[in-house]
């Protein structure tokens, strides 16, 4: 059945953020398809991942960033990622592709549209951000994030990552590694999924600086 739109405020001023509310029926099937994905989506999750995930939460994710930066040779740079549009951008094509589950119900909530105003928009792409079992899927879409990172890099270029759902930071030893090893890299890896950084909230900061995850800032 299609969804109900809804919209609630952002940080930015007079930004929205759209929601998308699944009928009843469907929010009770995607519960107990969610049973059974959510194990899978687990075992293939990237160690480092915390967002939406069962026994991990945001403190974890600021945890993983201390041991990342709090030693006295770790790494001093780190490239703060935001994917632009991230829920509702996701290609549909990947996901009924590498999604571990009943495909023809999957389509069928992925396409289902919403309702706004009383008129009935498409969805071509992404999956709704009021869905039950959506924050799973997009930690299937993003696993192997920390593995692609790892693969472009070497040890001496203390590249390590902590990933909240869409958000993510990402240390290197210098602006140089993070600019041309470690961004290339993620942006390779979002572009099979439909996916790319938001220019805009994507940058490179030193430690001393300090930066701003999940409500808090850190710094040296």
């Amino acid at each position: 059945m299609p969804l109900q739109r809804f919209y609630i405020p952002k940080k930015q001023k007079g930004a929205l953020r759209p929601l998308s509310i699944p009928a009843m029926q469907c929010r009770a099937q995607q519960a107990l398809h969610l049973l059974s994905l959510e194990p899978i989506a687990e075992n293939i999750a990237d160690k480092n991942s915390y967002g939406f995930r069962p026994l991990r939460s945001a403190a974890d994710a600021i945890a993983q960033c201390f041991i990342m930066l709090a030693r006295k040779g770790s790494a001093q740079y780190i490239l703060e990622g935001d994917i632009r549009s991230c829920f509702d951008s996701i290609s549909h094509c990947w996901i009924l592709e590498n999604t571990p589950m009943d495909k023809l119900m999957l389509k069928k909530w992925l396409a289902a549209g919403y309702i706004e105003n009383n008129e009935l928009y498409p969805t071509d792409l992404g999956t709704p951000q009021g869905g039950i079992i959506s924050p799973t899927l997009l930690n299937v879409t993003l696993s192997g994030l920390e593995n692609a990172v790892k693969s472009a890099t070497k040890l001496s270029d203390k590249v390590h990552i902590s990933i909240y759902a869409d958000d993510f930071v990402i240390t290197g030893a210098s602006r140089e590694i993070l600019e041309s090893k470690v961004k290339p890299a993620v942006e390779i890896f979002l572009k099979e999924r439909g996916l790319s950084l938001s220019q805009n909230k994507t940058k490179i900061t030193h430690i001393n600086e300090g930066f701003d995850f999940l409500g808090m800032n850190i710094r040296k």
